[in-house]
């Protein structure tokens, strides 16, 4: 039996579910149940994906009670808040993930570097009961936050905003765009989350001319395209759209997914009608633009 725990951002839900969806080598899913699990649950509800939902001290009990030669994944997720105080966002992933050692096998964390706060998270907690993984791209390193990891990395972002003419962008996914209020709150854009007016004179002021929707190939949050033109509408905004890239997400987990397989022995499992797209992913070496607006 291998456990791996998956534990990440609010704003990685949608990654999140793309990977189980393509993942058919899972025997079962355990959501841990916590104030930030409903927008999760919702979306594995609604690509009829069977779940458990269970308190974090509920799991061990669970896990052992499993066939023997299961691959279970439970799934942590965080809050956005913590993107409000870097400091605060490291010590409470940190400490998730050391009380989760404790029954897993793995855990792969669906984060970014978030400024600096984890780039040192896999060295800190070696010493943990089983290995700590983050999403990286092919050279290494670990991606700068949720955007670098769909857009392809560093070198692709860098790539992408040379493409800006120096005009002042944000880049938006489904689940930024779909939160976008709170993250200007915690981001210390605006004091109170409907402040509009407040985020208007602040994205005016910065010189903000264009948002950026990044085709993401996902659709487990509703009207993305929708809230992007009421996003560009609101402050008057040009919208472009770049292709995402799914690399960097399939790639690191499934190779954490893999190793961990492997040192716990369990039999490669052959799923009749299903295809590990995980291990399909597409190494785009361009990054179209396309002005919509």
């Amino acid at each position: 039996m291998a456990v791996m725990n998956i534990t990440g951002c609010r704003m990685f839900e949608d990654e999140i579910i793309d990977t189980l969806c393509n993942d058919p080598r899972i025997d079962d899913i355990i959501v841990i149940e916590n104030e930030e699990c409903a927008g999760i649950v919702e979306k594995l509800n609604k690509v009829s994906m069977p779940h458990k939902i269970m308190p974090v001290e509920d799991i061990p009990r669970q896990c052992e009670s499993a066939n023997v030669d299961s691959y279970i994944v439970t799934i942590n997720i965080m809050p956005l808040s913590l993107h409000g105080e870097p400091k605060y966002l490291r010590d409470e992933v940190y400490r998730n993930v050391k009380e989760i050692s404790n029954f897993s096998d793995g855990i792969f964390l669906f984060y970014g570097l978030c400024g600096n706060v984890l780039k040192r998270i896999e060295k800190d907690l070696e010493q943990l009961p089983c290995p700590v993984s983050i999403l990286k791209d092919d050279d290494g390193r670990i991606v700068d936050d949720c955007i670098g990891a769909v857009v392809g990395g560093r070198k692709s972002f860098l790539k992408m905003v040379s493409n800006f003419n120096r005009k002042s962008t944000i880049v938006m996914t489904p689940m930024w765009v779909h939160n976008w209020q709170e993250m200007f709150q915690y981001s210390g854009f605006i004091e109170k989350r409907d402040d509009i007016e407040m985020a208007k004179f602040v994205l005016d002021s910065m010189g903000y001319e264009n948002v950026v929707k990044i085709n993401t190939g996902s659709h487990y949050t509703k009207d993305y395209h929708k809230k992007i033109e009421d996003f560009a509408d609101t402050f008057q905004l040009d919208i472009l759209e770049i292709e995402g890239k799914r690399d960097i997400v399939n790639n690191s987990y499934a190779d954490f997914r893999n190793r961990l397989i492997e040192d716990q022995m369990i039999p490669s499992i052959r799923v009749s009608g299903s295809q590990d797209v995980l291990t399909e992913v597409r190494n785009e070496s361009e990054i179209p633009m396309i002005k919509t607006v």
